[in-house]
């Protein structure tokens, strides 16, 4: 637990530099409906990709079994729609 706890700053700043382009993504194919919709569709579709490049490719290679393959996909998919809806209630496209 003490080594995983001595990088969790790495952790912690590799997530946010993550999301800030994950950001960038969003203002690039922003069209101008709702925030809280389009952060969701966007969370959704950061999601399915982690769902797809992540949780499947840990069920394959690490053989962690199915229960937590579903776990994880949940997870990550709920993380990332409200990082989705997050971005969206915060970006104001430049006027």
């Amino acid at each position: 637990m003490e080594g995983q706890m001595s990088h969790m700053p790495v952790g912690m700043a590799a997530m946010f530099a993550g999301i800030f382009s994950l950001t960038v993504l969003y203002a690039s194919g922003y069209r101008g409906v709702s925030g809280l919709l389009e952060g969701a569709r966007f969370g959704a579709l950061i999601g399915a990709f982690a769902i797809g490049a992540f949780v499947v490719h840990n069920y394959v290679n690490l053989n962690i079994g199915l229960m937590l393959t579903v776990q994880q996909a949940v997870a990550y998919f709920t993380e990332w729609v409200v990082v989705g809806v997050t971005i969206g209630l915060i970006y104001r496209p430049a006027r």
